[in-house]
This record gives structure tokens, C-alpha cells and sequence, in this order.
């Protein structure tokens, strides 16, 4: 049986990290750039590849901050799961709160 391939790559994908890497990269040029060429009468030059740098660094921290949202929101989930597993264990009122709670959440 052949595999079936999808159109959009996985969020692992070489290919998104590549991208990464290469606009920190560029984002470290153009920012090192700026700095060593900043000066009197060469701002102008040095704001542009400012501008540069931020536009290259960009998607590479808006995908990391979306990889540590999803981190953080696990760690969340599981701590509040750790403190509420006990009270679920003893309580039946608790109990009955989160059966209500999840029948919510499927609903």
C-alpha cells in the first residue's frame, strides 16, 4: 500500500526549521550590520537594516512563542490535573462538578 503524502508540511518538517534558522541568521547580519555602521550621518542606513533584521527574525519568534504557549498551556493542564485528582478521588461533589464539566466540554 503506497504512503499518502499531504500538500502542507508537518509542524516538524526540516524544511520550517530551515526556514528558522535561516531568518535568525539573516536577522544577525542585518542587525550586525547596523550596529557597526551606525553613526553620524549614516541613522538612515542603520534604521533601514534595523527594519531588515526585525522582518527576518520575525516568523522564526512568532513560531517559537506558539511552540511555548502550547508548552506552557500542557504544564497548566497537568498541574491543575495533579491538584484536582485527589479532591476527585475523596469528594463526590467534586466528583459530580467535573462530570458536568466534562460532559460540557464534549458537547
Amino acid at each position: 500500500m503506497a504512503t499518502q503524502r499531504t500538500a502542507r508540511p508537518g509542524w516538524l518538517a526540516w524544511d520550517n526549521y530551515f526556514v528558522g534558522v535561516v531568518g535568525l541568521v539573516l536577522g544577525l547580519c542585518f542587525g550586525t550590520c547596523a550596529a557597526l555602521i551606525a553613526g553620524p550621518g549614516r541613522n538612515l542606513a542603520a534604521i533601514i537594516l534595523v527594519v531588515l533584521a526585525a522582518v527576518c527574525v520575525l516568523p522564526a519568534l512568532l513560531r517559537a512563542l506558539a511552540e511555548l504557549s502550547v508548552w506552557v498551556r500542557l504544564a497548566v493542564l497537568a498541574i491543575g490535573f495533579a491538584l484536582l485528582l485527589p479532591a476527585i478521588l475523596v469528594s463526590p461533589d467534586v466528583r459530580d462538578w467535573a462530570a458536568e464539566r466534562w460532559e460540557k466540554a464534549w458537547k
